[in-house]
């Protein structure tokens, strides 16, 4: 069994997320507490009572990176650990986090910093993501030659599911052109800014510049980016400062970790977009997921029975 870690991306966070990992374990509170204390930021409180600031990207970053720390605490405990690791958008900080290539504490201040430049570039150049379910990518690419505005593909979730990002105005009309062209589901997505387009371009070079400054380790376990969906092979800042403005390739990701030998992966973070994903890509891989207790359990007894067969 080879078991690779996949963390949530940036839209999948809900209001009490964690809550129930904070109610039952006091490592996980020392988390929070610790996570509160380097950021400056009430994370309990934004958590689990204000969705208003759970859906700012500034907040939003912070608190999803918290949770990865969490899971993955929770799961080390449990004797889960993990060969390989990826994440979708800002969930690839978990798969640096799972990787050591920084520590917590470090990745919070990484993450608070990218969160408000990616912030900063929404107001400078605001904008929206749409994802499309059941378009070829072919269809896309002509749909976003027909609309004036800038638009372009930011996510290859699966062979027939994408996320376009960019002008406000472009993205309302690829929705509308898009639902013409029968795609099964065409849908805005809840992010506050054009992520995984040169909209965000200020704020890659501006991380780039914080980046370079900090003391970053090279993964030591396996790493796949979303810049190339494949393992990561070197220039570690430059490849996290330009996934901000480069489209997420997340089915390469999956189908280049069951080349290498994976046959299990474990979704980390709030939801199971991932893992669910992941279903559309190969049906014959092991998918679980861990966002409470529930799922949890739920985890442990299939990997005991995967591990049993």
């Amino acid at each position: 069994m080879k078991i690779a870690f996949m963390f949530s991306g940036q839209g999948s966070q809900y209001l009490g997320m964690g809550l129930d990992f904070y109610e039952n374990f006091s490592y996980v509170r020392e988390i929070f507490e610790k996570a509160e204390k380097i950021t400056g930021y009430q994370i309990r409180d934004i958590m689990f009572r204000d969705e208003g600031l759970l859906n700012q990207t500034r907040y939003t970053q912070v608190a999803m990176f918290t949770i990865y720390q969490v899971i993955l605490t929770v799961l080390k405990n449990h004797g889960i650990i993990a060969d390989l690791s990826m994440g979708l958008s800002l969930g690839e900080y978990g798969a640096y986090l799972h990787n050591r290539v920084f520590s917590f504490e470090k990745g919070l201040e990484i993450v608070k910093k990218r969160a408000a430049l990616m912030e900063d570039a929404t107001l400078l150049n605001p904008g929206k993501m749409c994802a499309v379910v059941g378009l070829e990518i072919e269809e896309i690419e002509e749909l976003i030659k027909q609309i004036k505005g800038y638009l372009t593909i930011a996510n290859h979730n699966s062979y027939n599911q994408y996320v376009v990002s960019g002008e406000s105005d472009a993205v309302d009309i690829f929705l509308e052109k898009a639902i013409e062209s029968k795609a099964k589901i065409a849908t805005i997505l809840k992010t506050s800014g054009a992520f995984h387009s040169e909209m965000m371009k200020n704020a890659e070079i501006e991380f780039l510049k914080f980046l370079e400054e900090q003391d970053l380790k090279e993964p030591e376990l396996g790493l796949y980016l979303n810049l190339t969906g494949d393992k990561y092979n070197g220039n570690l800042s430059k490849s996290m400062a330009m996934q901000i403005s480069n489209s997420v390739k997340f089915y390469q990701m999956v189908e280049n970790m069951i080349d290498s030998g994976v046959d299990v992966f474990i979704e980390i973070g709030p939801k199971k977009i991932l893992a669910n994903l992941v279903k559309r890509v190969n049906k014959n891989v092991k998918v679980m997921n861990v966002e409470d207790i529930k799922s949890l359990n739920a985890t442990l007894h299939e990997l005991e029975d995967y591990n049993g067969n």
